[in-house]
């Protein structure tokens, strides 16, 4: 009777140590193929245009001038009228809040607080995110590169806080939290990106943050924004501080007096059980 006993404890040992270890391979299996990227990479599209810096060879050829150019600071100041009382770079001569140097740079008229006309001031506009030289809800186009880790992709303005609509917005790109900073403007611009590439999850950003982890202080991270008026700015952060938290720590969320960017994904690959978080500072 013993003995039948401990051979049948023996036999469902074997059964558990085998179902153990077939868990585990599962789990194994299903980690890694999670983190591999099984998408065929998106075929490259012939371009009709010269690349890189043929392309201004070329339009000067068309234009037959060797030189394109924005106009300066000056030739803008007077061909708006501006004299030496109010074409300082600093002056504000529409007294809409937004001086003369950022007119300049974000094309809007400075002797018109409202250069589109829809009811919004241009610095209201700038500071939430909008395109000032555009009527309606009208945004720039946003685009993060960091050089370090081999990210280059487009920005959506998500419009809710919902996890759901945030999740669709991942599909194409980087998401920009909804209610923060705008790029490049006072106040903390919070931008997460999926980490973990889920072979059943869609679009083409699905671990865009991968190597975020991989940042250390000093590192640069580069921001272009262009408007609707073709005017393209760009900004540049350097990173000050990385660390791992909770999804809901309100370090992440704190505001700030000057123009900060933090990125956040998912951590470790693969979960999302916790968040790696990078803080950068505007460089001027």
């Amino acid at each position: 009777m013993l003995k039948k006993l401990l051979a049948n404890i023996k036999i469902h040992l074997k059964r558990v140590a085998f179902l153990c270890a077939l868990f585990l391979a599962m789990f194994l299996a299903g980690f890694y193929l999670v983190n591999l990227d099984l998408k065929p990479s998106p075929k490259a599209i012939p371009s009709a245009l010269p690349s890189g810096a043929d392309i201004g060879v070329e339009l000067q050829k068309r234009l037959g001038s060797t030189t394109v150019a924005m106009e300066t600071y000056n030739e803008w100041a007077k061909r708006y009228g501006l004299d030496r009382s109010n074409n300082s770079l600093d002056a504000d001569p529409d007294k809409d809040g937004l001086p003369n140097y950022q007119e300049y740079v974000y094309g809007t008229n400075p002797l018109k607080a409202d250069t589109d006309g829809d009811g919004f001031s241009d610095k209201q506009e700038i500071a939430n995110g909008y395109d000032p030289d555009a009527p309606g809800d009208t945004k720039p186009q946003v685009f993060v590169h960091i050089d370090k880790i081999g990210v280059d992709a487009p920005m959506v303005w998500s419009q809710s806080m919902d996890d759901q609509k945030m999740l669709t917005d991942l599909e194409k790109g980087l998401s920009h939290f909804y209610k923060t900073a705008a790029p490049g403007q006072n106040g903390n611009a919070i931008i997460s990106g999926h980490s973990s590439n889920y072979v059943w999850a869609k679009g083409d950003y699905n671990h865009v943050f991968k190597d975020l982890g991989n940042l250390q202080n000093g590192d640069l991270i580069n921001v272009k924004t262009i408007q609707t008026n073709g005017r393209a700015i760009y900004y540049q952060y350097k990173v000050t501080d990385k660390f791992i938290t909770t999804a809901d720590d309100q370090r992440v969320f704190a505001d700030t007096q000057n123009p900060t960017l933090t990125l956040s994904t998912c951590w470790p690959i693969g979960t999302n059980l916790k968040r790696i978080i990078i803080k950068a500072e505007i460089v001027k």
